[in-house]
């Protein structure tokens, strides 16, 4: 759905420039190796939407069909619109997308590899599975930093993904943090016999939670007690039997 959520929608704002790279779309630098580890994660998840074409389309293209989606919503959508956008022709996009609804679908999957990239992002620069949860926390917390560049305006972004790519965006976070947690039990963070598949959805189920309910006791604005707060309890429900 592309309606605005009571509970949390975004003030209007200014267009911004189209992201043009991973990573970058989220404000911040990731380096070509955790880039390349990430990459190689999501080459392992499969989608059978988007047809070969639609994989082969540049990064700003795709950016700015997502862009021109959640700008007008699916009903309004338009190659044309989106054409302009991305500063190429409608006819290019028609030979990467094929049709109005193929750009839709490949517009979701962008958004929802783009979210589990800013995970991918916010952790780079922590060895351990409690830094890593409290930087992915953070990262969360200041949505308006991520949602921003694709100048979403009134549509609740976690909402939208949610709906429309639920299963999907599971999936590849399960198979991004799936990996930190057995790390983490090599390391002794974590028990040795952990699931780490079940621990990883429990992961993203309380992170999820920060876009889905209110704060009680924690100041979402405040990243030093976000990241404190989350990593604590998060990580306390895996670390022992």
């Amino acid at each position: 759905s592309t309606t605005a959520s009571p509970r949390a929608s975004f003030p209007a704002r200014a267009p911004r420039s189209i992201p043009t790279g991973t990573g970058d779309s989220f404000g911040y630098s990731l380096n070509s190796t955790r880039l390349g580890q990430f990459l190689s994660i999501l080459s392992n998840v499969s989608s059978e939407r988007e047809p070969p074409d639609c994989r082969r389309a540049p990064e700003p293209v795709r950016a700015a069909v997502a862009a021109t989606l959640l700008r007008l919503g699916r009903q309004r959508f338009s190659l044309s619109a989106a054409a302009q956008d991305g500063s190429v022709s409608r006819s290019t996009l028609y030979n990467w997308f094929g049709d109005k609804q193929s750009a839709v679908d490949a517009a979701f999957d962008y958004l929802a590899e783009q979210f589990v990239a800013m995970f991918a992002v916010a952790v780079q620069t922590e060895d351990t599975l409690a830094g890593q949860l409290g930087q992915a926390a953070v990262a969360i917390s200041e949505h308006r930093r991520w949602a921003d560049p694709l100048s979403l305006h009134t549509t609740d972004l976690i909402d939208l993904i949610l709906d429309e790519r639920g299963d999907d965006l599971m999936r590849q976070s399960v198979a991004f943090w799936a990996p930190l947690i057995r790390s983490a039990a090599q390391r002794g963070e974590v028990t040795g016999g952990i699931d780490a598949d079940a621990a990883a959805e429990w992961i993203l189920r309380a992170l999820f939670s920060i876009e889905l309910l209110p704060p009680i006791h924690v100041d979402l604005t405040n990243p030093d007690a976000v990241r404190t707060y989350f990593s604590t309890y998060i990580l306390g429900g895996i670390a022992h039997d």
